[in-house]
């Protein structure tokens, strides 16, 4: 069991994972947004191949529209 802090909140998983599976468990829209692992951003490019380990700090940033 491994835990995942996402936006602060820790969540817990049985395995590794990779990011985009990550984006896929918790069904996140990926229009419009940005990952950080532990302060540093993946680009989107590279979430398949970004595997997450216990106790990583995922900051997930969305886009918005204004003026």
């Amino acid at each position: 069991m491994i835990t995942i802090k996402v936006n602060e909140n820790p969540q817990e998983f049985p395995s590794s994972l990779t990011l985009q599976e990550l984006v896929e468990k918790l069904q996140i829209q990926t229009n419009g947004i940005a990952i950080a692992v532990n302060s540093s951003v993946v680009k989107k490019s590279d979430w398949s191949s970004k595997l997450l380990q216990n106790n990583d700090a995922i900051l997930i940033i969305t886009s918005t529209q204004g003026g």
